[in-house]
């Protein structure tokens, strides 16, 4: 990138001076151009705003073009409104002043007779401060960098911490808490608009014994097992979810007795068909129990529900596991 200064004035030994004046105190990122009217220079501006320069200076004296520095100064605005533009003030009239201030900016106002005023000075202290507002914009845009990237990490925690608060991390299906707040509403507008509901309580057989016999992370690689495989076999619309231990839940809502007696029997013969290869070559079998009950319109809530499926799973233990029963509403 180039910083450019541009003189303008129709007077040639003006912009000698301006340029004689200016490369004694600037170095090569500085590119001093002169114009004899402001049109030429307006394109001039432009053409180096396009090449990714930047206008850092105008210095603005007599004009010989159709186009008035106010004019000039209001386009350039437009698309460079950080420049530093000094303007001497024989150029100036009280209604074209009045426009630049109102509607883009002008730095200093000096006499054209630059014995009277430091002009070194002056553009020292332009560049100084195009300098440091080039940094503050730097620092603003590092800083607005690292609040973006800091939302995106906070983002990203807040849905890990979403995920941790409402997914079982051993089975990696929804947690209890997360189930109950699922189903709950379902259980409402199911009871309200009179449509079927099913709900199934499912339990790993002997699951003790499977730690017993092969440790607790075996244990845990089974309880994954069987979360997995029993998603699998559910419908996107069906809750499903641990509550503790090896006991898992499910709601299927839009169900029959039928459809949800055919859902458990697939999910019993499933778990029924898997085998778990251990690190020592071992084959872990395993079954579960599963009750089943529906929706009926006494029940007022989603424990409600469960209890009766509970009731179902303890009758289906009872009478051997690795079998599915139903709640019978009279049998309590």
């Amino acid at each position: 990138m180039k910083y450019i200064i541009a003189c303008i004035d129709k007077d040639v030994e003006i912009l000698d001076e301006l340029y004689n004046k200016l490369s004694r105190i600037v170095d090569s990122d500085y590119v001093i151009e002169s114009y004899i009217n402001a049109e030429q220079a307006l394109i001039g501006c432009f053409n180096n705003i396009i090449a990714g320069n930047e206008i850092l200076i105008t210095i603005n004296g007599n004009n010989t073009s159709q186009v008035s520095y106010d004019e000039f100064l209001l386009e350039l605005y437009k698309n460079s409104p950080n420049t530093k533009n000094i303007v001497f003030k024989e150029s100036l009239s009280l209604e074209s002043l009045e426009n630049i201030i109102n509607n883009a900016s002008v730095y200093k106002i000096i006499p054209r007779k630059l014995k009277k005023v430091d002009f070194e000075l002056i553009v020292l202290e332009a560049i100084k401060l195009n300098a440091q507002e080039r940094r503050l914009k730097d620092y603003q845009r590092v800083l607005e960098d690292a609040v973006d990237k800091r939302t995106k990490e906070l983002n990203n925690i807040n849905v890990k911490l979403n995920v941790l608060a409402t997914i079982d991390s051993l089975s990696g299906v929804k947690n209890r808490r997360s189930f109950f707040e699922s189903c709950s509403p379902m259980i409402s507008y199911n009871r309200r608009e009179k449509k079927q509901l099913a709900t199934l309580m499912i339990d790993i057989d002997k699951f003790k014994l499977i730690n017993d016999s092969y440790g607790h992370k075996i244990g845990d690689n089974i309880i994954k097992l069987m979360a997995k495989s029993t998603e699998a076999i559910l419908r996107k619309s069906d809750v499903f979810g641990r509550l503790g231990g090896e006991e898992f839940a499910a709601v299927l809502p839009s169900t029959s007795l039928r459809g949800a007696l055919i859902v458990a029997e697939n999910i019993r013969k499933e778990m029924e068909a898997l085998e778990y290869k251990t690190a020592k070559k071992q084959l872990v079998k395993f079954t579960v129990s599963v009750g089943v009950s529906m929706l009926c319109s006494t029940d007022n809530d989603l424990e409600t529900v469960l209890h009766k499926a509970d009731l179902a799973l303890y009758e289906a233990k009872k009478l051997g596991r690795n079998r599915v029963e139903v709640y019978e509403e009279a049998s309590e």
